[in-house]
């Protein structure tokens, strides 16, 4: 019995995603409408993207054991249990301190340049480098949601509407050229709640690492906060793979967030 159940594990975690596989939708030429839809999205949350010179953010949370098995350079563990996040919109640069019970690791994401150091020593890794890449620029998307998404995405269209929770969400699809981290392209299907505006769930690729080539993830964003300024922002994320297998991944929260120095969280 015991060696027909270690046989069948590896059936329990192939992927049942009931969603949309966001690398198998047609890009093309920005639909308006779809467009309209996430600039809309982008002005009701604020435009934190445009409107800020600084955003610094905190964050902790948890890993699932069997993300960090199957994808340990990503996910980092030892060192990725909370951080304190910078970013600066006009130049795109993004600084991270994360930290963890292995100690602290400090990366920084300017342009298509990126370094990182664990407890002060700086690595050379590959692997290292491009999964640091890809962290940074996907953060970014978790951090700007649709203003961000506005400034970046290209081949918008406008999906059929879906539920989400009781929501009905607009789903709006596209590109990321260049991808998140070093990779060339990257696809997203946006959840955009038609009631309220905002953006609940973001479907993407993850073409950045050579180990989830072909894989694709999303995160949802609840706990909204008004904060002073009129800006909204999610403050519990949960980010699921779906494929090539469905498994929780992370969950997290925003702890604190300062906006161009004043700090509001």
């Amino acid at each position: 019995m015991k060696l027909i159940a270690t046989a069948l594990l590896p059936l329990l975690v192939i992927s049942c995603s009931t969603l949309r596989d966001p690398s198998a939708v047609p890009t093309s030429q920005n639909n308006p409408a779809a467009y309209a839809v996430l600039k809309k999205s982008a002005a009701i949350q604020g435009n934190p993207w445009t409107r800020y010179d600084r955003v610094k953010v905190s964050f902790d949370g948890e890993w699932g054991k069997v993300a960090t098995k199957i994808q340990p350079v990503l996910t980092d563990p030892s060192f990725r249990k909370s951080s304190v996040e910078t970013y600066f919109p006009n130049s795109g640069k993004v600084v991270q301190t994360h930290t963890g019970p292995s100690g602290t690791k400090s990366v920084t994401r300017n342009g298509e340049k990126i370094s990182v150091s664990y407890n002060g020593n700086a690595s050379q890794n590959p692997e290292t480098l491009d999964a640091a890449a890809l962290v940074a620029d996907a953060y970014t998307l978790f951090v700007f949601g649709s203003s961000n998404l506005v400034a970046s995405a290209t081949g918008l269209q406008l999906l059929p509407s879906e539920a989400m929770n009781g929501e009905v969400c607009h789903l709006v699809s596209g590109a990321l050229l260049p991808g998140l981290g070093n990779s060339p392209k990257d696809q997203f299907i946006a959840w955009i709640s038609k009631d309220t505006g905002y953006l609940l769930r973001l479907q993407f690729t993850l073409n950045g690492l050579e180990s989830t080539k072909g894989a694709d993830v999303d995160v949802t964003f609840s706990d909204f906060k008004t904060l002073p300024g009129g800006s909204v922002w999610p403050t519990h994320f949960i980010e699921r793979v779906q494929r090539p297998v469905n498994i929780k991944a992370h969950e997290w929260r925003m702890t604190s967030l300062s906006l161009d120095g004043r700090k509001v969280l």
